[in-house]
């Protein structure tokens, strides 16, 4: 009932960069430093009819993503959002059959009308680099690793936004459906508050995107080796005691729980996000032994 064929071509440049220093190295302490980081750059070449625009989903409110000649593959796709409507621009959102309190979408192509024409890319899932920074610290029978994971570029699609933004009164809704549109606060970004029968007044926009740069404490390991001869005492060949804190800490502009998880499972959903889970702290105790 399918044929899966292929529809175009794309190109991945980049570089990868790898560096180990071993900044101390004397009999009771070494510390030594590894740091490396990816660079990459994705565009499509060309697709089927002419170069058309291609659109490899998944889908939500309307197709999330966009295989379009020039640009990195699996783009975001959407309106832009620039606010509401004023109540001294009714006369002008009424040609757009919109009202004050409703959201104002950029007219891309200027033709009096917000359509599918008025849709542009918004944003990518792919980042343009990452990598990580791990330092090794051993004094003795101690030793400690820390590891802290980067990434940049990359945009995270919040497609949850549209029902915790505009379903108010029916479902849960974010803290910044408190900052709505009202006669009062009209430089508001999200729609007036309206019976569930008025309908939805919201798109797969601006607003759903978000910067998804991080800078993460990936691991967090304090080891301990006990002496040769406090093991063979044990009868072990080898005994060692570790401690460890994975997702130690998290800085990101991201709002949501984590930039890094992604709630899609299709080949083009990177960076798409429904209502996730965050990544849970970890803590770790182990107890390593030889015979």
């Amino acid at each position: 009932s399918t044929v899966t064929k292929n529809i175009g071509s794309m190109r991945n440049r980049g570089i990868e960069f790898n560096l180990t220093t071993a900044n101390v190295s004397l009999d009771d302490f070494s510390w030594t430093t590894t740091f490396n980081i990816s660079v990459n750059r994705n565009k499509v070449i060309s697709t089927v009819n002419n170069n058309s625009d291609v659109f490899p989903g998944p889908s939500y409110v309307s197709e999330t993503n966009i295989a379009r000649v020039g640009e990195p593959m699996g783009s975001f796709y959407g309106y832009v959002r620039l606010g509401t409507w004023g109540t001294d621009e009714a006369a002008k959102a009424a040609t757009y059959n919109k009202k004050p309190g409703d959201l104002k979408f950029l007219d891309v192509n200027n033709d009096g009308t917000i359509n599918s024409l008025d849709r542009v890319i918004i944003g990518k899932g792919i980042p343009d680099g990452f990598g990580s920074f791990m330092n090794t610290l051993r004094y003795k029978n101690f030793d400690l690793v820390l590891d802290i994971q980067f990434m940049y570029g990359n945009d995270v699609l919040v497609l949850e936004k549209y029902v915790q933004e505009f379903r108010t009164g029916i479902a849960n809704s974010r803290a910044t459906v408190l900052d709505a549109w009202t006669p009062d606060n009209q430089n508001a970004v999200v729609a007036q508050w309206r019976p569930t029968t008025a309908g939805y007044d919201g798109q797969q926009d601006t607003r759903m995107v978000e910067d998804g740069s991080f800078i993460r404490g990936r691991n967090l390991l304090l080891g301990y080796n006990f002496s040769s001869e406090f093991a063979k005492k044990m009868h072990l060949y080898n005994l060692r005691l570790t401690a460890s804190i994975q997702n130690l800490f998290l800085i990101t502009k991201y709002t949501g729980y984590d930039p890094e998880t992604s709630t899609r499972n299709e080949t083009y959903g990177q960076g798409i996000i429904n209502f996730d889970y965050p990544k849970p702290r970890v803590y770790m105790f182990g107890l390593y032994v030889s015979f």
